[in-house]
């Protein structure tokens, strides 16, 4: 009877775990991805990737950066995945003959496309930076490079949206 109960604690403690963090690593996963269906695949994926994580013994010091370095990992894999594809746009003949009425306002939608024309690194560690608030120390460790790596991709990235917009 004691090994059920040692296996649920650990159970309870990831349900615990996803419940606090599954909203902020479908966030970060659609700004990055831009497409809720894909956004809920790599959440998904990013928790699954984490439980077996766990079960193999690693216990993280901050779950949060943790989960969002894993989501990343799995948004880069995704991404490069479909990247290989054509991309297939259901066109929207209202849209399409619509003519913009004021050319020199930004809209949600202009950032959006905005960041789609970022690389991937670039995107992901503006939107920690900006979205998300984290601090260029976090955005190192989660993406794995040094700090001053992170202070150039971010320099570049708002250079770069700044050209696109």
């Amino acid at each position: 009877m004691t090994p059920i109960l040692a296996r649920q604690r650990p159970d309870r403690a990831f349900e615990r775990m996803y419940k606090k963090h599954a909203g902020d690593v479908y966030r970060y996963a659609l700004v990055v991805l831009r497409n809720p269906a894909d956004a809920e695949d790599v959440t998904q994926t990013t928790f699954m990737n984490a439980y077996r994580a766990i079960e193999r013994g690693e216990r993280p010091r901050t779950p949060q950066n943790w989960l969002i370095a894993i989501a990343h990992n799995v948004c880069r894999q995704r991404f490069r995945q479909t990247q290989r594809r054509p991309n297939e746009v259901e066109l929207n003949e209202s849209l399409a003959e619509a003519a913009p009425e004021d050319e020199e306002r930004i809209s949600a939608e202009d950032i959006r496309r905005a960041l789609g024309h970022l690389a991937f690194n670039q995107r992901a560690a503006l939107v920690m930076r900006e979205l998300e608030g984290r601090s260029y120390q976090e955005i190192a460790e989660i993406l794995d490079l040094s700090v001053s790596a992170v202070e150039t991709l971010i320099f570049r990235a708002r250079r770069a949206l700044r050209e696109q917009l």
